[in-house]
Formats: C-alpha cells, sequence, structure tokens
C-alpha cells in the first residue's frame, strides 16, 4: 500500500509591492499577487489618507480590488495582508494621489 501526501505551503507571501492599476477622483485599484501560497484564509486591504493614523480596512477574495469613496485630489497610503493558518504577510506600503476635480463653468 502506498500513501501519498501533498505537500504545500501555508506560509503566506504576498508580494512586497502592490501595484496601482487604475486612478481616478474617487478610487485607487490595486493589485497584488500571493506568491507560492496555495491557501489563503484571509486578504485584506488598508488606506488611509497620509496625514491620518488610522487605517480603514476591508476583506476581499481576490488579488485586485478597487478602494472607493475616496476623496479627490487626496494623498493616500495602502498595504495588503494576507493569512494562512494563523500566519500573516503583509505588503510594503505604496503611496497614490487621487485626481483633483477640475472647475468647469457653463455659459
Amino acid at each position: 500500500m502506498t500513501i501519498r501526501v501533498n505537500m504545500f505551503s501555508v506560509d503566506p507571501n504576498v508580494s512586497s509591492s502592490v501595484t496601482i492599476t487604475d486612478i481616478s477622483q474617487t478610487r485607487v485599484t490595486l493589485s497584488w499577487s500571493v506568491g507560492q501560497t496555495k491557501i489563503v484564509n484571509t486578504t485584506s486591504v488598508h488606506y488611509r489618507t497620509t496625514d491620518s493614523e488610522e487605517w480603514n480596512s476591508v476583506s476581499v477574495t481576490d488579488t485586485s480590488h478597487t478602494v472607493t469613496s475616496l476623496q479627490p485630489g487626496t494623498k493616500y497610503q495602502f498595504y495588503v495582508k494576507i493569512t494562512s493558518y494563523g500566519k500573516s504577510s503583509s505588503s510594503q506600503i505604496t503611496t497614490a494621489t487621487t485626481g483633483k476635480v477640475v472647475a468647469s463653468f457653463v455659459m
């Protein structure tokens, strides 16, 4: 009788950097990879304005996410945290500035 055991990594490994793929006046889209991690229990995106001490977070289920309802012309910081079987890994912090509102006048 042969018993075969498949081994896989449970140590989470989020890529060290998060890529910003789109920026608008009120949203920023981020993407990242989880490397060789086979099972990810939770993933969260954390963000704040650069003048804030408090981080906001949102749970996600994919390797990209669009953070919405942001303020135009504001500088934000972002990072991603993944957890696998009680062990966690966080990306480096990345910064983006949302687009400014351009005033228009109708005559």
